[in-house]
């Protein structure tokens, strides 16, 4: 173990065994050793093998399965709500491996609310590109994102780019947003990119980005379906932390 020895051994027996997990010694579907196993090897009562197991527990490190025995939980990623950054760039700096895949990006007239929200004309174009994020080698988020025309952004520019360091090469950088988030069930065509039974539950986000003099220069929807996905928020006295966090794979 490699914490220094004043510490409480159940706080050392937490260190080396978040180790353990991290390295991969044990994957998400190998069950830990038993607990009498694991107190004997770390040469304590199984009452202090416990407090690191709930510490682990309530770190969201390990999980236990009724009638299975005790896991890694599954990797969890946190996007913050609050930043105005890129969702893949924020998990891929978690360690995660995420694949974006560009389905379409073509001129259409985007639907009443989303041209209201950009501020456009019920005749007005905009560019539509369709985005399926894979996260760790799930299929994990659908997403729209509709340009107004003005930008004068074309297709082939998102290719390998995020439309936030595009729109800001265009001298429209991102300096704020509204976003709403809402529950939806997967329509036939989603549901089978998100590998998912059609009519399950998503989270569906709603997020226009506007520049600092006010002017919305892009709209995006996001499906994430809602067995990987979760809101958590975190109060302080003077802070407010808002993330989805994202599981990488399913139960």
């Amino acid at each position: 173990m490699t914490r220094q020895s004043r510490l409480p051994k159940y706080l050392a027996i937490y260190d080396d065994l978040r180790a353990r997990i991290d390295t991969g010694e044990w994957q998400s579907d190998d069950a830990l050793p038993a607990q009498r196993e694991l107190a004997a090897s770390y040469g304590v009562t199984i009452m202090t093998l416990r407090q690191a197991l709930q510490l682990l527990e309530n770190d969201g490190l390990i999980e236990t399965r009724p009638g299975a025995g005790t896991f890694p939980a599954n990797k969890r990623y946190t996007y913050n709500l609050l930043h105005l950054s890129g969702f893949a760039d924020d998990l891929r700096a978690q360690g995660a491996n995420v694949e974006t895949h560009i389905l379409g990006s073509t001129w259409e007239i985007p639907p009443p609310e989303v041209a209201r929200s950009l501020h456009l004309g019920p005749a007005e174009q905009a560019l539509v590109v369709t985005r399926h994020r894979v996260i760790d080698t799930h299929p994990s988020v659908l997403q729209y994102s509709y340009i107004p025309r003005e930008m004068g952004i074309a297709p082939d520019e998102l290719v390998d780019a995020s439309l936030y360091q595009v729109l800001a090469q265009h001298g429209y950088p991102v300096a704020s947003a509204d976003e709403s988030i809402t529950v939806t069930a997967l329509g036939a065509a989603e549901a089978e990119l998100l590998a998912r039974p059609e009519q399950s539950p998503a989270m569906l986000s709603r997020r226009t980005n506007v520049t600092e003099d006010g002017t919305p220069v892009l709209h995006d929807t996001a499906l994430i379906p809602s067995d990987i996905a979760e809101i958590h928020i975190d109060r302080g006295p003077q802070q407010l932390r808002v993330t989805y966090r994202i599981n990488d794979r399913r139960t």
